[in-house]
């Protein structure tokens, strides 16, 4: 074999990144029939197999494994030639995490504007929380996220500081109630939650979870039912819920969150240029 069929290695780079056949067909607009061909040509002009084949899924082989990274750099390498030749022409599939709680602010302007300004750049929107980000982006499951940090931590590229405010029902005194009824992300997950916690034990005010959830329309229905308040970032507390005075309403201060913006070193040109976007974006909040 002389040369690499860059196509081939695009194709390869989808099917690991999502795990299938039809998945990656899907993110690069190639049937799944089509893609079991590429790869099998592929692997035939290699010598090597590149997936094993499971009921669980599709597997790296030792030798995929060694060939990701160089498949990687090399399509970077192409995508960057081809933008420096055209800008116009920059394409590319570019996989975004967040915490679903800044869908709205962040995630809806980049499918909206962004998609606009750069067609050829595909964004899929990855929602967990940050802890599992951190490590998507390092393992490359992801090309790059917006996280809140963990506290004292460093970590990635500050974008903004979001203040931590109190919210509840429109209506009614939740938030007098003793002990307060909280409405929570899981413990080992949210990095806000400690900030929470600390505060009303340094203020000795007793709480207990009234309702936890992993994700946040979960916890604006918490709200909505009078059941439970809660601390959000500023930007994510919905119109339709109470804004709550730590004063006036007998709770703690609570500090600032961190966001911030991970890209790997090395990120390819459409990964670098969504990162510009998100960066501009905060920037005009």
């Amino acid at each position: 074999m002389q040369h690499f069929d860059t196509d081939a290695l695009a194709t390869f780079v989808a099917v690991a990144d999502a795990g299938g056949f039809t998945a990656a067909g899907l993110r690069i607009g190639k049937s799944q029939a089509a893609v079991s061909l590429l790869i099998a040509r592929f692997e035939s002009q290699i010598g090597r197999k590149l997936f094993d084949r499971t009921r669980r899924g599709v597997h790296l082989t030792e030798t995929g494994e060694i060939l990701i990274g160089y498949a990687r750099r090399i399509i970077a390498i192409e995508d960057e030639a081809l933008a420096a030749l055209d800008p116009g022409s920059m394409r590319g599939y570019v996989r975004l995490g967040m915490p679903d709680d800044y869908i709205e602010l962040f995630g809806k302007p980049l499918i909206e504007e962004f998609s606009r300004a750069n067609p050829r750049i595909q964004v899929e929107i990855q929602c967990d929380f940050s802890r599992s980000l951190e490590s998507m982006v390092e393992h490359g499951t992801i090309n790059l996220a917006i996280i809140t940090r963990a506290p004292d931590s460093v970590v990635g590229e500050l974008l903004r500081r979001e203040q931590l405010i109190w919210c509840g029902p429109a209506e009614g005194e939740t938030q007098h109630q003793r002990p307060l009824p909280l409405a929570l992300f899981p413990e080992k997950d949210c990095r806000a939650r400690p900030h929470i916690v600390h505060a009303l034990t340094e203020a000795g005010i007793p709480w207990r979870a009234a309702w936890t959830s992993s994700h946040l329309p979960s916890i604006q229905a918490a709200l909505d039912a009078g059941a439970a308040v809660t601390a959000l970032p500023a930007s994510v507390v919905a119109s339709r819920h109470r804004r709550l005075n730590a004063q006036d309403d007998d709770l703690p201060l609570l500090k600032p969150l961190e966001i911030a913006l991970l890209v790997p070193h090395g990120a390819r040109a459409a990964v670098r240029t969504v990162a510009s976007f998100v960066r501009s974006h905060f920037q005009q909040l």
